[in-house]
């Protein structure tokens, strides 16, 4: 199996052994995350002779792209690993005045004429998910294996490339890139956390990906260890919460890796976190009709975050081929709102971005699952 071309130790003991000059390396790698090339020919700083011995043992990306599936306002990539298993990731484009719209569970924002603002990449870490979340898509495909860091890495390369293929440069001449990645797609990412880790020290990179801080969220189900390896290594990027219940007995018939970390015990180390860090914490908080999204709900969400650093998204539940639990009402969603609102708590009703391309929150691996449910 070749070996990826960014891999910064399996090409600078190439240069070695083939006495290749570092400045030659250093295009290489200014090809790859700067000019955003991802396909040999496209290279035009590197000599024929210089890519075709490349080849032999190199290729640009870890994984191959089978099918895009685009809306006006997301993109979803359905990749191939070089050994056969299917993942994916969601490109989503957000425009100037989108904080300004008023939000609507049933039409989906025109965007004609808007600026394009950021870009955001939605990223996998696994093969499918061993969590097994309740309202969630992917932890149907069960668990197959970690994706690699150079797996994880290749997701954006090949956004970037796409970017720059749809939009060109800005206006002042510098290429259009990918500006946040968030790990929320397939799988969970403290759970490979070696290869989360040091794709995040190339997404910083200043010549790499040269990505800020404060644009890598890493969202979790609540893996405890994984948390506390956080803290210990000092790793300073976004945290994410995926917690769906102010309580225990609700949150482990949601998410059953809730018995294993139960919720007071996530919320001390949560605790600790933020202490060392400093970090407000974003809970991920999904609105299912008649069964997270009631008052009494919102009160207990309000006595659990008291006093906390955190910012609460509620997610709309995204429709699944498996279950029949439907998206709660817009009027019961600003209910909850206002009631966390009034609790003094920080809210942001997230907008179902990928819905049209079944790759929304919790969607990733639909149309697999759907395949093996007609089967």
């Amino acid at each position: 199996m070749k070996t990826p071309l960014f891999d910064t130790s399996a090409l600078q003991s190439r240069a070695t052994s083939h006495q290749l000059p570092p400045f030659k390396v250093k295009q290489i790698f200014f090809e790859l995350f700067k000019n955003q090339r991802i396909h040999r020919e496209e290279m035009t700083t590197l000599s024929k002779d210089l890519k075709a011995e490349l080849a032999q043992s190199f290729t640009p990306l870890s994984l191959s792209i089978i099918e895009t599936v685009k809306s006006d306002t997301t993109t979803k990539f359905v990749f191939q690993t070089l050994d056969g298993y299917i993942v994916e990731a969601m490109l989503m484009l957000h425009r100037q005045d989108e904080k300004y719209a008023p939000y609507s569970a049933t039409s989906p924002r025109k965007v004609a004429g808007r600026k394009l603002n950021r870009i955001t990449l939605c990223i996998s870490s696994q093969v499918g998910c061993p969590v097994n979340c309740l309202f969630c898509i992917t932890g149907k495909l069960g668990f197959t294996r970690n994706l690699s860091w150079d797996e994880i890495i290749s997701q954006i390369l090949y956004a970037n490339r796409r970017i720059q293929q749809q939009f060109g440069k800005k206006e002042d001449g510098s290429l259009r890139a990918v500006r946040n990645v968030v790990f929320m797609g397939m799988g969970e990412p403290l759970l490979n956390y070696d290869n989360v880790i040091q794709s995040i020290e190339i997404m910083l990179a200043q010549e790499r990906l040269s990505l800020g801080r404060r644009h890598i969220t890493i969202s979790t189900a609540g893996i405890i260890p994984g948390i506390k390896r956080l803290i210990a290594d000092k790793v300073q990027v976004k945290l994410a919460l995926s917690l769906h219940a102010p309580h225990q007995v609700l949150r482990e018939k949601l998410m059953p890796i809730a018995k294993a970390y139960p919720l007071p015990a996530l919320m001390e180390v949560i605790d600790e976190y933020v202490a060392a860090t400093d970090n407000r914490i974003f809970y991920e908080y999904i609105m299912i009709k008649g069964i997270t999204d009631t008052p009494a709900l919102a009160h207990e969400l309000v006595s659990l975050l008291a006093g906390r650093l955190a910012h609460v998204n509620l997610i709309p539940y995204n429709p699944n081929p498996v279950l029949d639990f439907l998206e709660s009402d817009v009027k019961n969603i600003q209910l909850f709102k206002q009631i966390l609102e009034k609790g003094w708590l920080t809210v942001t009703v997230r907008e179902s971005m990928g819905r049209e391309a079944k790759g929304a929150c919790g969607q990733l691996g639909w149309e697999n699952v759907k395949k093996r449910v007609s089967e």
